[in-house]
């Protein structure tokens, strides 16, 4: 997802505070949010500015979309989801489903 510069400190506090303590207790066993480096590394690397990466962890037998499901049932956690574009104006926000290549 995409924060741009003036907003990340009040979105990184206000996820702390708000949203990562309320949208983890449906289910996930952690929930977590990371910078992504904005500084080229090798040398075909795109640089993406203000870019940052929410991961959630699921037990392996866990309903996915019952957890979506369940946020979108609760007034409070819903309000809090919504808040990402309309108070921060997050965009390109992105879902992916990691699996382990070791399991």
């Amino acid at each position: 997802m995409t924060i741009s510069k003036e907003k990340q400190a009040n979105f990184t506090k206000w996820f702390t505070e708000v949203a990562g303590p309320i949208l983890g207790g449906f289910g996930a066993k952690k929930h977590e949010l990371y910078k992504v480096e904005s500084e080229q590394v090798v040398g075909r690397q795109l640089v993406e500015n203000n870019q940052f990466v929410e991961k959630l962890y699921f037990n392996d037998e866990f309903n996915i979309a019952g957890y979506f499901e369940a946020v979108k049932q609760n007034p409070k956690a819903w309000k809090v989801s919504r808040e990402y574009e309309e108070k921060f104006d997050v965009t390109n926000i992105e879902l992916r489903v990691l699996n382990s290549v070791y399991d």
